[in-house]
C-alpha cells in the first residue's frame, strides 16, 4: 500500500502544521528554551543569572577621578560617552570571541556567560523546526552572525525564559481567543510554510531541468527576439492563473537560476524594481496581494484587530520621531550612534544618577525610553481591565465578596495550582470559575452560584488575568534585573555598527524614516472604521489594503535602491546571504537522505497494523479533499479581488468628474486569498474554551467564540466583526465569508499525528542538522575570507 503524490502532500501538510504549532506552544513554559539547543544554552538558567557588574574603575564619578584619560564604558546612566563606539555588554570579556555563529558555538568567547564547550550544542532539539529555520537562515545573516554567543544564550534566552516563567493566561481561562493566541497561531501558519519549503525544497520545473545547452550557454538566458529569460510569455495581472504562474516562474529562477544576482544589480541601477521583467512585475503584484490579505486578516478579520490597532497607534504616538530625525542629521557616524543610544537607552531616574555618582549600587536603575514606551502602553491597557474588575465589584448585585476574594487569590497563585484547576475543570465538566471555587477552602460556594453571577465571575477572572499578564510582560522586559532587554539592544547595535556607519555616510536615513512614519500614519487611517452615507460604521476590505500597499511600495523600492547604489559593501554582503538562502530551497540528494516525500512514504509503509494504515489513509484523503477545497476558495477570492480592482480602475477613469458620493465603493471582500489563512483559522477553531455555564455545559471551541473579545479591550466593540462597506454587486459567498475557510471545517487528523508525529519530528531533526551545517559552512567561509 503506497501513497500517491496528493496523499504525500496532504500527509506532509498535516504533520508540519501540527509540529510547528506544537513547538511554538511549548514556549508557554521556560523549559522550551533550554530544550531548544543551539544557539541557546541547555545548562544555565539565564533568567536567574545576575551578570557581573562592570569594573568600578570603568565608570561613574569615582572612576573619572581615578583615570581622567580613560573613556568609561558607562559614563552616563546606562549609556556610553559621546564619541565612544558602543560595545556589546560582554564585549570586553569577548575581545577574542567568535567572529560568527560557528566560533560562538565552539565557546570562543571564554565561556564567561554560561556558553562554551561544556554545553551540548549537538544534542537533539526539542523544537527542531524552529531551530532549523533559525540556524539555517537567520543566524548566517550579515552582522547578525557577528553577535556574541551571550546575546542568544543569555539575553534572548533569559527574556524567553522570563516570559515562560510568568505563567501567562490561556484562552481557556478567559472564555475568548486572546491576542497572544491569535498572533501565535498566525506566526505558526506562516512559519510552517517556510518550514515545508526548507524541509522538502522547491521542485525543479521541467523547463529548468537541463539548465544549459550543449554549448554551455544557459538555455533560458535569452529567448527569440532577445527578450529577457524571465519573460516566459505574457502575464495579465487581472488573471489569477497568470499571477500564480509568474510567482512560480520567479521562484524557479530565484532558487535554480541567477535571478537573485539580476535583481540585486537591477535595483542598484533604478528604484523601479518591477521594470526588471514582466514576470517580476506580476510576481510582485501577487506578493503584494498576499501581504495585504495577511494585514487585513490581522487588523480587520480578527476580533482582536482593532485592539491591536489601538496598541500600534499608542506606540506610534510615543516614538520621538522628531528627536530621532535630529540625531540622524549628525554627520559623524560614531557621534550619531552614541546620540541615538543615549536617546533610546538612557535611564533617567534618581537611582541611575546615584549609581553613577557611586552613592548607591542598585541593580534596578529605572527604565530607558524604549522600556518606558512598552511599560506605558501596557499600563494604559491594564488600566482598562482594572476598570472592568472595579465595575463588577461595584455592581448593584455583584457576586459575593468571598467569591471574588477566592478568584483574586487564585489569580495570584503559582503555575502548578492554575494547571491543577484547569485539569479539574476539564475532568469534571465544570467551568473554570466553578473549579476555582471547588478548590478553595469552602467548596460550597460553588453550589449557590447563579448563571448570572457565574458570567460576571468569568468576566472578573478574565479582567484580572489580563491585568496580571500585562504586568508580567512589562516586568520581564522593563523591570526585572539584570536588564536583558537593554543589553540585547546594545549587542545588536554593536554587531550592526559597520552597516550603520556605511549607510549613514552615504544614505539620507531621515528621508526614509519620514516615509516609514507616513506609511504607518496611512496604515492606521486605513484600518480605522469608517462611516458610510447612512452613518453606519464599517471596516476596510482587502482591496483597500491592496491599494494602500500599492501607494506605498515605492518607499521600499527607493530605500533598497539607495542602499544598493551607494553602499556596495552592505549590498554585497546581503547578496551573498540571499544567494545562500535561496540555494537551501533546492532539492539536494547529497546531504539529505532521500526526498521528504519518499521518507514519508517509507514511514507509512513501515506501519505494521493494517487497521491503523486504513485509518490514516482515510484521514489523509479527507485532508487532501480539504486542501483542494481551500485552494479553490483561495482562487475564487483572488479572482474576485483582481476583478474588483480592474472594475474600480475602469469606473474611476470613466467617472473622474463624478462626486465621491456617487462613485462606486470598494471594500466588499472581507477575506483575502491564501490557504494558510484557513490553516491559521483552523488552529484558532480547535482551541478549547471553558464552558459558558457553571456545570454540565459543553466545552466550547474557538469557532464558538471567534467573534468575541475579552471585556476591557479598547478599540473593539466585543461583537461580530463589522462587514466590509457595501458596493455595487456582491461577492460570492466563497469569497466574502470571513474566517479563512469560508465555513469549511478541517477534518479530524489526530490519528495521523499520534502515529507518525514522533517519526516526523526525527525527520525534521535530521534536516535541521543539514541546514545548520550549511549555515555554519557559509559562516566559516565568510569569516575566513
Amino acid at each position: 500500500m503506497t501513497l500517491t503524490d496528493e496523499q504525500v502532500h496532504a500527509l506532509f501538510d498535516i504533520l508540519s502544521h501540527r509540529e510547528t504549532y506544537t513547538e511554538i506552544e511549548a514556549f508557554k513554559t521556560p523549559d522550551a528554551v533550554t530544550d531548544y539547543g543551539y544557539p541557546f544554552s541547555r545548562t544555565a538558567a539565564p533568567s536567574l543569572v545576575v551578570q557581573q557588574p562592570q569594573p568600578t574603575g570603568g565608570g561613574g564619578l569615582s572612576g573619572w577621578l581615578r583615570s581622567a584619560t580613560t573613556t568609561p564604558l558607562n559614563s552616563a546612566p546606562g549609556t556610553p560617552r559621546s564619541r565612544t563606539p558602543v560595545p556589546a555588554a560582554d564585549q570586553q570579556d569577548a575581545a577574542s570571541s567568535e567572529k560568527g555563529s560557528v566560533q560562538g558555538r565552539k565557546g570562543g568567547n571564554g565561556s564567561t556567560e554560561g556558553e562554551g564547550d561544556d554545553d551540548n550544542d549537538d544534542a537533539d532539539s526539542g523544537t527542531p523546526m524552529l531551530q532549523a529555520l533559525l540556524t539555517g537562515f537567520l543566524l548566517p545573516l550579515p552582522w547578525l552572525r557577528d553577535l556574541p554567543r551571550g546575546f542568544w544564550s543569555v539575553r534572548v534566552q533569559g527574556i524567553l525564559a522570563r516570559m515562560g516563567a510568568a505563567d501567562l493566561s490561556e484562552s481557556y481561562d478567559k472564555g475568548a481567543l486572546g491576542t497572544r493566541k491569535m498572533l501565535a497561531t498566525g506566526a505558526s501558519a506562516v512559519i510552517e510554510m517556510l518550514g515545508r519549503g526548507a524541509l522538502s525544497g522547491v521542485e525543479r520545473a521541467p523547463s529548468s531541468a537541463a539548465g544549459r545547452d550543449e554549448g554551455g550557454e544557459d538555455k533560458h538566458s535569452k529567448v527569440k527576439g532577445g527578450k529577457d529569460k524571465h519573460d516566459k510569455g505574457s502575464y495579465d495581472v487581472n488573471k489569477p492563473e497568470d499571477l500564480a504562474r509568474a510567482w512560480d516562474d520567479v521562484v524557479q529562477q530565484l532558487v535554480y537560476g541567477d535571478l537573485v544576482d539580476e535583481l540585486f544589480d537591477h535595483i542598484a541601477k533604478t528604484d523601479d524594481f518591477e521594470s526588471h521583467s514582466p514576470a517580476v512585475k506580476t510576481a510582485a503584484e501577487y506578493t503584494l496581494i498576499h501581504l495585504a490579505a495577511f494585514a487585513h486578516r490581522v487588523f480587520i478579520g480578527s476580533p482582536e484587530g482593532q485592539y491591536l490597532l489601538k496598541l500600534l497607534e499608542n506606540v506610534h504616538s510615543l516614538i520621538p520621531y522628531k528627536l530621532i530625525k535630529q540625531t540622524l542629521r549628525v554627520g559623524n557616524a560614531a557621534t550619531m550612534i552614541n546620540g541615538m543610544m543615549r536617546l533610546l537607552l538612557a535611564k533617567l531616574s534618581v537611582t541611575s544618577v546615584t549609581n553613577w555618582f557611586g552613592i548607591t549600587q542598585s541593580a534596578d536603575d529605572g527604565m530607558n525610553l524604549l522600556q518606558r514606551i512598552v511599560s506605558l502602553v501596557l499600563g494604559w491597557d491594564a488600566g482598562e481591565f482594572r476598570k472592568v474588575a472595579d465595575k463588577i465589584e461595584k455592581d448593584k448585585a455583584p457576586p459575593s465578596e468571598e467569591v471574588l476574594r477566592v478568584i483574586r487569590e487564585h489569580v495570584a497563585a503559582p503555575r502548578e495550582e492554575h494547571e491543577l484547576v484547569r485539569r479539574a475543570s476539564r475532568a469534571n465538566d465544570q467551568s473554570i470559575v466553578v473549579a476555582i471555587l471547588c478548590a478553595s477552602d469552602d467548596p460550597a460556594r460553588a453550589e449557590g452560584l447563579t448563571e448570572e453571577h457565574h458570567a460576571r465571575c468569568l468576566e472578573y477572572y478574565s479582567a484580572l488575568l489580563s491585568v496580571r499578564d500585562r504586568d508580567a510582560i512589562a516586568a520581564a522586559l522593563c523591570r526585572q534585573t539584570p536588564d536583558l532587554f537593554t543589553q540585547a539592544i546594545k549587542d545588536l547595535v554593536a554587531a550592526y555598527d559597520p552597516m550603520i556607519r556605511s549607510v549613514h555616510a552615504r544614505v539620507d536615513i531621515k528621508e526614509h524614516l519620514d516615509g516609514a512614519q507616513g506609511f504607518i500614519d496611512d496604515f492606521i487611517r486605513a484600518s480605522k472604521p469608517k462611516k458610510n452615507a447612512g452613518g453606519v460604521e464599517s471596516l476596510a476590505g482587502v482591496d483597500e489594503y491592496v491599494e494602500l500597499l500599492r501607494r506605498n511600495k515605492g518607499l521600499l523600492y527607493r530605500c533598497m535602491s539607495a542602499v544598493a547604489a551607494r553602499c556596495d559593501d552592505v549590498w554585497a554582503d546581503l547578496r551573498v546571504w540571499t544567494n545562500a538562502a535561496a540555494r537551501k530551497f533546492r532539492k539536494d540528494d547529497g546531504d539529505w537522505k532521500g526526498s521528504v516525500g519518499e521518507r514519508l512514504g517509507s514511514m507509512f509503509a513501515g506501519l505494521e497494523d493494517e487497521d491503523t494504515k486504513k485509518r490514516i489513509l482515510q484521514a489523509v484523503d479527507a485532508h487532501a479533499t480539504y486542501l483542494s477545497t481551500l485552494n479553490d476558495l483561495s482562487s475564487a477570492r483572488l479572482q474576485f479581488l483582481v476583478t474588483t480592482a480592474a472594475n474600480s480602475n475602469s469606473s474611476n477613469s470613466s467617472t473622474s468628474t463624478s462626486s465621491s458620493a456617487s462613485s462606486p465603493t470598494v471594500g466588499v471582500l472581507t477575506e483575502g486569498p491564501g490557504v494558510y489563512l484557513a490553516r491559521w483559522q483552523s488552529l484558532l477553531d480547535e482551541t478549547l474554551i471553558t464552558p459558558a455555564v457553571p456545570r454540565g455545559g459543553a466545552f466550547r471551541k474557538g469557532r464558538d467564540v471567534k467573534h468575541t473579545v475579552a471585556m476591557g479591550k479598547t478599540g473593539v466593540g466585543g461583537g461580530k466583526v463589522a462587514p466590509a462597506r457595501e458596493g455595487e454587486g456582491a461577492a460570492p459567498a466563497s469569497a466574502t465569508t470571513s474566517g479563512g475557510g469560508a465555513g469549511v471545517e478541517a477534518p479530524d487528523v489526530s490519528v495521523v499525528v499520534e502515529v507518525l508525529g514522533g517519526a516526523f519530528r526525527e525527520l525534521v531533526r535530521e534536516r535541521a542538522r543539514v541546514l545548520r551545517g550549511m549555515g555554519e559552512l557559509k559562516s566559516a567561509e565568510k569569516s575566513g575570507a
